[in-house]
């Protein structure tokens, strides 16, 4: 196959191809690991707690994911998608030291207002017609919770590496690769509107995380990804701002877990609206502003 041999097909029939290689790269993973998780790890994966005691294989297991279900099958969606398959990643524009500066700080600003969207998140009570919908959600909820913590692990160097390795970099370039790169950018074909194909990128993009009790915090980071990659032109953008974000929480979470603080994945339990949360959202309007400003906003065709 050539590189764009599929460029001539509309966007729907794009994205069903698209889910059916994450489904299937998703498969041939979890088929891998299952061969090789008892004579490798010692592993029954038959057992949860088996799975979960083994710390090697709970991150070879999420690096192995990360890959085949968005690196992979987001570089062979653009190779057979676009006919430039370099410019189909990078985008139009080139990445710049002004509009690198901007999109950390946007996601460092950000941090208050993400923070008040959680408790916001936390005030939806749904019907009690739902009650197990909410019991199932919140379980799910605290599962992922504890996975995460599992796998945050900071006992020597090599570790660290692991940990930002999985956890930030490979999810800032699979998830970018796949939602901004490829969803966003056939959503946008599709509806002729890059605002609603932004808005339904980053409701899929909270909702695939299965997080639903913090939907908001990560619907809004999406958006916040979605406009830098539409305004900037450049999807590296995106993908720089998500691995800042991740690694920001990552540290900040070894940080007070050395100190016996609570973690910063808790989402606060009081109103924490005030004047910094004012200030971050100000903030995170300046900063797209300035992104859109300062770059020749073209979405990649």
């Amino acid at each position: 196959m050539h590189k764009g041999q599929l460029s001539y097909l509309p966007p729907i029939i794009k994205l069903i191809f698209l889910f059916a290689i994450v489904l299937l790269f998703g498969i041939l993973s979890a088929l891998f690991m299952s061969l090789v998780a008892e004579p490798v790890f010692g592993v029954d994966m038959r057992s949860l707690n088996d799975m979960t005691s083994n710390i090697g294989f709970m991150q070879a297991y999420q690096i192995l994911q990360s890959i085949s279900l968005f690196v992979l099958p987001s570089l062979l969606a653009f190779y057979l998608f676009y006919n430039s398959f370099s410019q189909s990643i990078s985008g139009k524009n080139s990445l710049s030291a002004q509009s690198t500066i901007i999109t950390v700080f946007l996601i460092f600003a950000a941090q208050a207002f993400i923070a008040y969207s959680g408790w916001l998140n936390h005030q939806l009570r749904l019907p009690e017609s739902l009650k197990e919908l909410v019991v199932w959600m919140t379980e799910k909820e605290q599962e992922l919770a504890e996975l995460t913590t599992l796998l945050i692990r900071s006992d020597n160097w090599w570790q660290i590496l692991i940990t930002v390795f999985m956890m930030s970099i490979l999810p800032a370039l699979g998830e970018e690769f796949l939602f901004r790169g490829l969803l966003q950018r056939e959503l946008s074909t599709w509806f002729n509107n890059k605002h609603i194909a932004i808005i339904l990128t980053a409701i899929l993009f909270s909702a695939v995380h299965m997080q639903f009790l913090t939907f908001l915090p990560r619907f809004l980071l999406g958006i916040m990804l979605g406009y830098l990659y539409v305004w900037s032109g450049s999807l590296w953008l995106a993908v720089i701002g998500h691995f800042t974000n991740n690694f920001m929480a990552i540290v900040a979470y070894m940080y007070l877990s050395s100190n016996g603080s609570d973690s910063p994945l808790n989402i606060p339990t009081e109103n924490p609206f005030g004047l910094m949360t004012i200030l971050s959202f100000m903030a995170i309007t300046g900063c797209l502003y300035a992104i859109k400003k300062t770059s020749n906003s073209v979405v990649v065709e």
